[in-house]
């Protein structure tokens, strides 16, 4: 895993273990950035990492859910996280600065 993809990886967890040290303004960015992804993307990272609401689910939940193995599972959550890790916006949203600016 790449530097970038590892940065947001790890955001993603802080906003699961401590939400309270990510900002409204931080967490409304990274809900609209979750939008970037294909729907059944969104909602495996989003489930995977247990953000923005949704309750998490381990790999095999989700693999189940979706009729898909463990690992197959995981390789999509990765692709995804690499996806949205080169986007101008998380790069914008790392860097503490808005999406619009």
């Amino acid at each position: 895993m790449d530097a970038t993809t590892k940065e947001l990886r790890e955001f993603l967890v802080m906003m699961h273990y401590k939400p309270e040290s990510v900002s409204q303004k931080m967490t409304h960015y990274m809900e609209h950035l979750s939008h970037l992804l294909p729907v059944a993307e969104e909602e495996d990272v989003l489930h995977y990492f247990g953000i923005l609401g949704h309750e998490q689910l381990s790999l095999d939940e989700l693999a189940q859910k979706r009729r898909l193995s463990p690992n197959a599972v995981l390789s999509s959550i990765d692709k995804s996280l690499r996806k949205l890790a080169i986007t101008p916006e998380w790069q914008m949203i790392k860097g503490g600065g808005s999406p619009q600016d």
